[in-house]
């Protein structure tokens, strides 16, 4: 399903994926950063197939005055005060894509198996990000008014927007409801086998 990024295979792959899809749509590679906790969405190996990375994500701890973030040199978000109170438990989301072969079958819903287990790990109380529309609008579907969208969208070098928005982990946690709701969203069946055997299911 995902595996978090911890040898230099995984890292190299998480690369191969990422970069491939800056030089396709235009996206500006930022750097990888140092304190930056990585994860792969993979394809999971069959007996005809080999196992495939399909998408990406970067967690990055939240720094005003970091150099390499992108998401703060787009977006101040240090003038809001949720996020400069908090700024030890906010996390920026970077580096986010999915193959377009695998969009709009329910591989997105991979994403928030992700946050879960990164929110267990770190108790964030916040994410942000500038976050392309199609993504965007696919978050905002899943999590509804949770994710916020804190200033008007931003212009990208290849005319893609990028919309600043802040997640309110705090009070996704607390809907009981939608968390069951998201829990029990079905996976592609392609991950029903490796599921039992992992014990997801």
């Amino acid at each position: 399903m995902f595996e978090i990024v911890s040898t230099r295979k995984q890292q190299k792959e998480f690369e191969l994926t990422w970069e491939y899809y800056c030089k396709k749509y235009g996206w500006v590679n930022d750097p990888y950063a140092k304190n930056g906790v990585r994860y792969i969405i993979t394809i999971p190996k069959s007996f005809i197939k080999k196992r495939k990375v399909i998408g990406t994500i970067e967690f990055i701890p939240y720094h005003p005055n970091n150099p390499d973030s992108t998401v703060q040199k787009g977006a101040d978000f240090s003038q809001y005060k949720e996020i400069y109170h908090h700024q030890k438990e906010v996390w920026e989301i970077d580096k986010l894509c999915l193959h377009e072969d695998y969009q709009r079958k329910g591989y997105f819903h991979l994403f928030f198996h992700i946050f879960l287990e990164h929110v267990k790990k770190y108790n964030p109380m916040y994410y942000i990000a500038l976050m392309e529309n199609r993504f965007y609008r696919m978050m905002r579907i899943s999590y509804g008014f949770r994710i916020k969208q804190k200033e008007k969208p931003l212009v990208g070098p290849n005319g893609m927007s990028l919309v600043p928005i802040a997640v309110d982990v705090g009070e996704i946690r607390k809907d009981e409801e939608k968390m069951e709701e998201l829990l029990r969203l079905q996976l592609p069946d392609i991950y029903k086998t490796s599921q039992k055997k992992q014990g997801y299911c």
